[in-house]
């Protein structure tokens, strides 16, 4: 995550990274499908502010050592120049996170629910569910 952030405030580029404390898969139905990710309060304040002009684009990158996928979301202010970096992660084994996967690729769709522990949260949408899902499964 570090080095991706190097990458784009050498190329001036104000940039946040997040340290989730959880990431869980929450399937209860449409409304209420996506990843969930618990943040420190203080990250959750600089991400409402970083992303007050809204999100332009997103990339994922992601990794698959064995049991884990383990993947870095990249979300671009474009605007104010500004990127935040979200590692999220599930267990390949999980029912709950194969479900939820499998219900995203269907309605075409993952909501990133970024949240703290008194649920004040920030909600994106990610319209290419199938960069979180491993080639072939």
């Amino acid at each position: 995550m570090s080095a991706e952030a190097a990458t784009y405030e050498a190329d001036d580029w104000e940039t946040l990274e997040l340290h989730p404390g959880d990431v869980i898969a929450r399937d209860g139905g449409v409304e209420d499908l996506g990843l969930d990710v618990l943040l420190p309060d203080k990250e959750f304040a600089a991400l409402e502010l970083a992303l007050s002009d809204g999100v332009d684009s997103y990339k994922l990158l992601r990794s698959t050592p064995g049991e884990y996928v383990a993947a870095l979301l990249v979300v671009e202010a474009t605007g104010r120049k500004c990127a935040v970096f979200v590692p999220v992660y599930y267990s390949r084994t999980d029912e709950a996170a194969t479900e939820l996967l499998q219900a995203a690729l269907e309605a075409g769709e993952l909501t990133l629910i970024l949240r703290t522990l008194t649920d004040d949260r920030v909600e994106l949408t990610l319209n290419r569910p199938e960069l979180l899902v491993i080639d072939g499964e």
